[in-house]
């Protein structure tokens, strides 16, 4: 695999358009640490999950728990 072919299955990841899984079987790695320390070194960042009204809802109720219990304690 050229450097242009891993550098490519890299920023698929990056951008959400490659699974883990797969990302990590076709670079040949072993774990997803491999994985990090490769986006690392690329200086791609991490991806992140798409922002669908399921996924707004689950920040919205963590805020509405956790923001009280730091503001006044537990």
């Amino acid at each position: 695999m050229t450097a242009a072919e891993r550098l490519s299955i890299l920023t698929e990841y990056s951008e959400g358009r490659r699974g883990t899984r797969d990302t990590i079987e076709a670079l040949g790695m072993e774990d997803y640490a491999d994985l990090l320390i490769a986006l690392a070194q690329t200086d791609l960042p991490f991806p992140k999950p798409p922002d669908t009204p399921e996924l707004a809802a689950h920040r919205q109720r963590a805020w509405e728990i956790l923001m009280p219990r730091l503001l006044h304690g537990a």
